[in-house]
């Protein structure tokens, strides 16, 4: 019997299991998971800067402390990669694969001897080793063998575009610290009677040619090429040629309205399609027109043009507008601001109606910054918050490359929001901003401690107070009263245990910080060193005496 039903029950539980169908793949691009998984990951605001996470104890707090920790991280590497580069026998030995190029480091050009081949100046081009393959060049020469046209083409691109000079630090990719630091951003000037003059008399005259020097020259600008470019552009319409419109949007660039005006018409006349740099030449060239309703006029003729041809402006065109619209210093009225912060908010909407905001000019991020500053200055928390909000969407891919114009965009938004927003709200914004990508500021310190004297909050101070020792502020007597000043209206009597803890030891430390600095000051002044009015012997006294409640 118990045979049987076991039977009937294995029968009866076979015949209603489910079948099972194994679905087919479902095709996905390489990248799609990982696009999927970065979807739902989100900044951690709580974390610093992704450059600055190697060290907890080092993370830096001021923007000098940030460009020092940067360069001397980069710096690290580089060494690292010269010392492989000199002795590559101490890696023989290692057999990953794939071989990476970064791991195994040679010698730049300019370091190996070379024998004046067209092989090596085709490397020395390749690697734009500007310098090394005009020395290259000149040795072929000089042993009289001839280089093919191709070759001399590409020299030549090469050495108008950065004017016979070695690539400036700004441009160097695999050196971020000195890219977004090199102090020397200013473009050199023309270098008259050089290589590449004598190339362009060598090769054959074209269109491009033609183009390429007067494109070269108005980016070098100096008296002669400028007087140079708009010979060879004349000379350009004497052989019946037409120029490129890299050539036009040099010499708009460098002119003034009214010769930039002429070109224009010269695009439209050889029906050349002008681009976004021609647009941007044109505002740069612009006159600054003393109405703002007059250049507001200017602005809207200029864009709808453009649009007409097929033009649209990027965010380095919208910098350049905001730029142009914004009065100056010292004739800022509130009427003028109407102007531009209409403009402001028509291109925010545009922004905001996009699905990606792409890069496509290496100043596009100057934009943010613009738009930052005006519309914090003219007081509207709206498209303050709107401008910040694109700024930080996934769908933006324009970010500040350079640590120092990350912090003055967040400065500029930090201020402005520490005089507009409630005591929790900016206790959050704070601590998220400062120091992940904005630096410890005394400014915005002091702006803080006013507010916190009103409306006392311990945690709060307690940042304030940290923050103020990071960048050394306790050194300075008048910050220091204000500081102790701060600390005495904290409420202690409603703080809870562990925070009255801690607000005793805040006081023991400042106090011995404090009396530190006391006896630094003395010795420093008993060898000849003579300070500001800085920590005496009355101020601890008082401190003592204020903090003797609470700290033995």
């Amino acid at each position: 019997m118990l045979r049987n039903f076991v039977i009937q029950t294995s029968r009866h539980c076979t015949s209603t299991a489910p079948k099972i169908s194994v679905p087919y793949a479902i095709k996905r691009t390489p990248t799609e998971l990982l696009e999927a998984l970065n979807s739902t990951v989100g900044v951690d605001k709580t974390a610093p800067h992704f450059a600055f996470i190697d060290d907890p104890i080092t993370i830096p707090s001021t923007r000098l402390n940030k460009k020092v920790y940067f360069q001397a991280k980069e710096l690290g590497k580089r060494a690292a990669r010269h010392l492989a580069s000199e002795w590559p026998t101490l890696f023989m030995y290692d057999i990953d694969e794939p071989r990476l190029p970064v791991f195994r480091p040679t010698h730049p050009l300019s370091m190996i001897p070379f024998e004046g081949t067209e092989e090596e100046l085709i490397k020395m081009i390749e690697a734009r080793e500007i310098k090394t393959a005009v020395e290259c060049y000149e040795k072929i020469r000089a042993n009289g063998v001839n280089v093919s046209d191709k070759v001399q083409m590409d020299l030549f691109k090469l050495i108008v575009y950065y004017n016979e000079n070695d690539i400036p630090y700004q441009d160097i990719e695999k050196f971020p610290a000195l890219r977004d630091f090199y102090s020397d951003k200013l473009v050199p000037s023309w270098n008259g009677q050089g290589l590449a003059e004598l190339l362009f008399e060598t090769i054959k005259k074209t269109p491009e040619t033609y183009s390429i020097m007067i494109a070269g020259m108005c980016k070098h600008v100096s008296s002669y090429s400028f007087k140079r470019a708009k010979e060879l552009y004349e000379e350009m319409l004497e052989n019946n040629m037409v120029p490129c419109i890299e050539a036009f949007n040099g010499l708009i660039s460098i002119s003034q309205n009214e010769k930039a005006l002429k070109y224009l018409k010269e695009i439209d006349k050889y029906k050349i399609q002008p681009t976004v740099d021609t647009m941007n030449a044109c505002i740069i060239a612009a006159p600054k027109i003393d109405k703002m309703a007059s250049r507001l006029d200017f602005i809207q003729k200029l864009i709808l043009e453009f649009r007409f041809a097929n033009v649209k402006a990027n965010l380095y065109t919208y910098h350049l507008i905001i730029n142009y619209l914004t009065p100056k210093m010292d004739k800022k009225k509130p009427e003028d601001y109407k102007s531009v912060i209409s403009v402001l908010d028509q291109i925010v909407t545009n922004l905001e109606m996009v699905n990606e905001i792409k890069i496509e000019n290496c100043s596009d991020s100057e934009f943010f910054k613009t738009a930052m500053n005006v519309a914090a200055d003219a007081n509207n928390s709206k498209l303050v918050e709107r401008i910040e909000k694109i700024y930080s969407d996934k769908k933006n891919t324009v970010k500040f490359v350079n640590f120092q114009d990350e912090d003055s965009y967040y400065y500029k938004y930090l201020i402005y929001n520490i005089i507009k927003l409630p005591l929790p709200e900016l206790e959050k914004l704070y601590k998220e901003l400062v120091p992940r990508v904005c630096g410890v500021y005394a400014g915005s310190l002091r702006l803080l401690m006013n507010r916190l004297l009103s409306a006392p909050r311990w945690s709060f101070i307690k940042r304030v107070v940290e923050d103020s020792i990071a960048i050394n502020l306790l050194a300075q007597q008048g910050f220091s009263n204000e500081l102790r000043k701060l600390l005495l209206s904290v409420d202690v009597h409603s703080l809870p245990s562990e925070d009255f803890l801690d607000y005793r030891e805040t006081l023991s430390h400042c106090l011995d910080l404090w009396s530190e600095i006391l006896q630094y000051n003395k010795s420093a002044v008993s060898k000849g060193v003579n300070f500001l009015p800085n920590i005496d012997d009355e101020f601890i006294t008082v401190t003592k005496k204020a903090f003797s409640k609470y700290v033995n």
